[in-house]
């Protein structure tokens, strides 16, 4: 039968063009409804394709209503499409590359179009997504070039795990990793370097589209790497037509503008006394400067202009056979902080080729060099070292005319800071990364209901990175040694990444008069294999000469780390769709990992969802324009997690002791550990009215996370410090929001507005090892307060019958208690009734010395406000950025007042009672003794400002309106472009990032990261301690097409 059914086929042409105008819409898929048949429309809107009787065509566009046309017995089918108000019928990308209409989904997905990610003039595209997605969360680490990025989507997945998305190009993972500091053999903590997160790496300019999807409902067939979500981007193709050639440019000024207070009335010394010497904290409790003397701006006097120049060219053609297009991107960034920068160049080539009338190939190729050169940051790097410096001394002159290190105080070892300039200068940083991505895609139709897809992708880097310490430099952390306490220091690290990955995907479709079915098998294999070899030597024999070899080489070390993981799974997904009213999908899939212990190393979760679109109900369909559409959703998932490799069993390690040899790592075996575990429900609506040009999409989501795997320590008769340990769940729910409206909309003026919601709770009910607490060490940046997730029955764990907890009065640790993006730290001592303890000696407070919760960082809701206007050739669309409520650790403030510099210690002459009740052992009885000594705090300056806890430092509810981007672009007429015979298209723009912040927070920006995206769980975002504020930028550039 089927050589008949073939033989009745027939050829159809036509051409797809936009409503408007009319003009040709290139790249519109044109599909045989009910089948996997289909084909795209050329550089002109023409396609051509082989139907049989009583088809029907389906025609959709990114941005367009789709079309569904009966073909009759017509042999030109032409089609107009109008551009999607209302995104009622607009087809989205979701997992596994599948194209669906938005209508059939059944949870909620956030779209961002490749044109709005451009416009954003981004060098990271992943900083311009913040505010276009809700329940999507982007924190920077700083304002320097090449900084990383941290997104989360709808808060932490994982209490100490990784909580970023998985990144989805064409169908394939690819690699979002951020270097971590502990495979050197220094063995640095992930805060005093920054190392740009891999997804970066992508050419803004390729993008077409972004969808991201948020849940385990939504990303469930892409399996544990999506536990946390997925942003899935679809890339440009090139369409049919003849060779076409585009080239766009940008040419950025930045400035930072934004920076702590710092007092500049009074000099080195304590007690009042001068000492100009002082080099060491506190220092700045000398008397006052000199009228007379000269002070100097040095925080403008280091900071400079940066710039950037952005380069695109393209071309892009190809027939009805086969397409093509190759794109090029440079960009030359110059910080603004001295020696900075960022380079980029990219090259891609997308090929698309049919075989055969039932074959289809498309082949990318993406190669990526990019170089960064930093400077450090941290506890002591330049913006804690600029701040500190006296403001009677030119920063500038750091070099004694022989070229060495001049010092303030008598000599190096006191501990005295680096100048900022010399830090840049002489202590280097960088790193140069060589990256290529291919992706290969066999589409076969061998009948008109089953597809075949298969997909193979490799993703290699190798990334060669540099950490030079001058002999001279005190540079260092907490942790790890200076350049001057190791007589100067090199280290080089080598990288190689390669993550090899593929999927087999068969589709099956078949009608059944109104009902509509679809079943999706498949399989997945995903092999990453991380290799690192670092060399490291201390003792230069030339102070300037970057080499290992210009080491001592008793000092020398090599380390060399591994880390190989593969992921195995097997996949379904059944949808029911009961003519376009209800859909009803079912998923499931189960993984194999390598790094659990084989018994556990099996693991399958489902998922459902289903899409009602009551609007469609007959009772509705005679509506008018007033109520447009009604859609209910409700979707289930499970998810899991694995561990980190090599974890799971204990692990020899080589001695660098005397006789050599291997002994046990730090990490004992754990041969039951499971995966996480991750449960979550959604449940939505979406409403449109006056014809689609108001819509609401409203999503609440309930997700519980348990089995957390966490890094714990051990008791030491175990023979072992740390071990890593399942137990712990948490509870993330929240709401998101979206209005779209279009409150004008005429042919020459249009206005588009879209807001998105977001608020989140976190409910910690239990942690690993029954602990009141689980912290990140990378996030313990300054003093006594870190990242830090607390249970809520924190009484039970610090009974008050207890004489050690009785100061523990838990009124005052309602704030993060629960939570797991709360602060911990230390704290005021306190009696029952809440008052402040003070010790009867001295006067001065009593510090509780305990972590307990001061703080919570996460907000009370965010919203992102896109306001875009339209003017005949001129367009203007800006961001609004709002966030409300949140605490944030300002460990720079704190640094600034145990220094003497903050402005809030100008007082310092004036005598102090602080307000509280003597410990005398009353305290807590009803007659306490009030505090009534008195402290001056100039003649007390060695403890009287260390007395004041962090829990004081913690700026509560933080809100912000950030200016995130604002764009103006006028397209020049193409009357005016005709003349020159050689223009098709051109168009200006000017554009602005970061212009302005309204907040109350007293730093210099609340949205920091203390560390890099590498730091686990919910990282250091809120901790601020020597970060640089985001620089505000303003561009102009062009585009023209050939």
């Amino acid at each position: 039968m089927l050589p008949k059914v073939y033989a009745q086929d027939r050829v159809i042409t036509g051409k797809v063009t936009l409503a408007k105008d009319g003009s040709a819409l290139p790249g519109a898929n044109v599909q045989l409804k009910g089948t996997t048949r289909g084909t795209t429309t050329d550089g002109a809107g023409n396609y051509k394709l082989s139907v049989g009787p009583n088809a029907s065509l389906v025609i959709s566009l990114i941005g367009m209503v789709a079309q569904t046309i009966e073909v009759g017995s017509k042999s030109q089918v032409d089609v107009t499409l109008v551009e999607s108000e209302s995104e009622l019928n607009e087809v989205v990308v979701t997992a596994l590359g599948i194209r669906q209409e938005k209508r059939a989904l059944g949870y909620s997905v956030g779209e961002v179009k490749g044109s709005d990610i451009s416009n954003a003039q981004r060098d990271n595209f992943l900083v311009g997504m913040q505010g276009r997605v809700a329940g999507l969360t982007m924190t920077t680490t700083s304002g320097t070039p090449g900084s990383s990025a941290m997104i989360q989507l709808r808060g932490a997945s994982s209490i100490g795990g990784n909580n970023q998305p998985l990144f989805v190009v064409d169908g394939l993972p690819i690699d979002n990793r951020t270097f971590n500091q502990g495979a050197l053999v220094s063995n640095r903590p992930n805060r005093d370097n920054d190392y740009l997160n891999r997804a970066a790496d992508i050419n803004p300019n390729d993008i077409e589209s972004i969808t991201v999807l948020k849940g385990p409902e939504a990303a469930a067939l892409y399996g544990i790497d999506a536990s946390s979500g997925a942003i899935v981007i679809t890339t440009k193709k090139g369409s049919k037509g003849a060779a076409r050639v585009s080239y766009d440019n940008r040419f950025q000024s930045t400035e930072v503008y934004r920076f702590p207070e710092v007092q500049t009335v009074y000099g080195r010394g304590a007690l009042g006394y001068a000492n100009p010497s002082a080099a060491t904290i506190p220092a700045y409790f000398g008397p006052k400067y000199a009228a007379d003397a000269p002070l100097y701006d040095n925080i403008h006097s280091f900071f400079q202009k940066g710039f950037t120049q952005v380069h695109n060219l393209g071309f892009e053609g190809g027939s009805d056979i086969a397409t093509y297009r190759l794109s090029t991107n440079y960009t030359n960034q110059t910080g603004v902080v001295p020696t900075t920068g960022y380079k980029r160049l990219s090259v891609r080539l997308t090929g698309t080729a049919r075989i055969s009338p039932k074959l289809d190939v498309m082949t990318s190729f993406n190669y990526v060099n990019s170089q960064v050169t930093k400077a450090i940051r941290g506890n002591y790097g330049f913006v804690i070292s600029l701040l500190a410096w006296p403001a009677n001394d030119d920063i500038t002159n750091y070099l004694n005319p022989d070229g060495t290190r001049r010092i303030l105080g008598g000599s190096i070892n006191q501990g005295e800071t680096d100048n900022p300039f010399f830090s840049v200068n002489k202590n280097k940083s960088g790193d140069v990364t060589n990256r290529t991505i291919t992706n290969f895609q066999l589409n076969y139709n061998p009948t008109p209901w089953l597809n075949l897809t298969g997909r193979f992708g490799a993703d290699l880097y190798s990334t060669q990175s540099n950490l030079f310490l001058s002999p001279e430099s005190w540079q260092g952390t907490d942790v790890t040694l200076g350049g001057f306490s190791t007589k100067g220091s090199v280290e080089n690290a080598l990288e190689n990444s390669q993550l090899l990955n593929g999927n087999l995907l068969a589709t099956v479709k078949k009608n059944f008069g109104k009902l509509n079915t679809s079943l999706l098998l498949g399989t997945t294999i995903d092999d990453r294999n991380y290799k690192v070899t670092t060399a490291y030597g201390e003792k230069l024999y030339l102070p300037d000469f970057n080499s290992t070899n210009n080491t001592d080489p008793t000092t020398q070390r090599n380390k060399y780390t591994q880390t190989q993981q593969r992921l195995q799974s097997v996949l379904g997904s059944l949808t029911l769709n009961y003519d376009e009213l209800l859909i009803l999908t079912l998923t499931g899939r189960n993984d194999w990992s390598s790094t659990l212990p084989a018994a556990n190393r099996s693991f399958f979760y489902p998922a459902a969802s289903l899409a009602f679109n009551f609007s469609d109900l007959p009772a509705l369909k005679a509506r008018g324009n007033t109520f447009y559409y009604g859609k209910f959703r409700a979707s289930y998932g499970q998810t899991g997690r694995d561990a980190p490799p090599y974890k799971v069993a204990a692990t020899l390690v080589p001695q660098t002791s005397t006789g050599g040899g291997f002994a046990y790592d730090f990490y004992g075996s754990n041969p039951n550990l499971k995966p996480e575990r991750g449960e979550s429900y959604e449940i939505g609506t979406e409403l449109m009215f006056f014809g689609g040009r108001l819509g609401l999409d409203f999503a609440y989501y309930n997700k519980t996370l348990s089995q957390q795997i966490v890094t714990q320590r051990l008791s030491y008769g175990t023979g072992f410090i740390f071990g890593l340990l399942n137990g712990g769940t948490f509870n993330n729910r929240g709401v998101e929001l979206q209005l779209k409206g279009s409150p004008v909309k005429k042919a020459d003026f249009g206005w588009d507005v879209i807001l998105n919601f977001s608020k989140l709770k976190t409910d910690v009910k239990n942690l690993p090892a029954d602990v009141p607490e689980y912290y990140n060490s990378d996030t313990w940046l300054y003093g006594n307060a870190r990242s830090s997730a607390f249970v809520s029955n924190l009484q039970d764990y610090f009974p008050s019958t207890n004489v050690a907890y009785r100061s523990y009065n838990f009124n005052y640790y309602q704030r993060g208690s629960g939570s797991a993006t709360a602060i911990g730290g230390y704290s005021y001592a306190r009696n029952k009734n809440g008052d402040i303890l003070v010790n009867p000696t001295n006067g001065l407070p009593i510090t509780n010395a305990n972590f307990l919760p001061i703080g919570d960082r996460n907000p009370d809701f965010t919203i992102g406000l896109t306001n875009s206007f339209r003017y005949k050739s001129l367009s203007l669309s800006f961001l609004l950025d709002i966030r409300k409520g949140g605490d944030v650790f300002n460990g720079t403030a704190m640094y600034l007042w145990r220094s003497g510099l903050s402005k809030k210690t100008l007082d310092r002459d004036t005598p102090v009672v602080f307000k509280g009740i003597l410990r005398d052992g009353k305290e807590d009885s009803n007659t306490p003794t009030p505090n009534t000594i008195q402290v001056i705090p100039s003649l007390r300056s060695t403890d009287y400002y260390s007395s004041i806890p962090e829990s004081e430092f913690v700026e509560k509810d933080i809100n912000w309106l950030r200016l995130r981007d604002v764009t103006i672009s006028y397209v020049l007429p193409s009357a005016l472009l005709s003349r020159s015979k050689v223009f098709k298209q051109a168009s200006v723009f000017v554009n602005g990032t970061d212009l302005f912040l309204l907040t109350n927070y007293t730093g210099a920006d609340p949205n920091v990261n203390g560390t890099t995206a590498t730091s686990g769980g919910v990282g250091a975002g809120g901790i601020d301690f020597g970060t640089l504020s985001v620089p505000r930028g303003l561009s102009a550039g062009l585009r023209v097409g050939f």
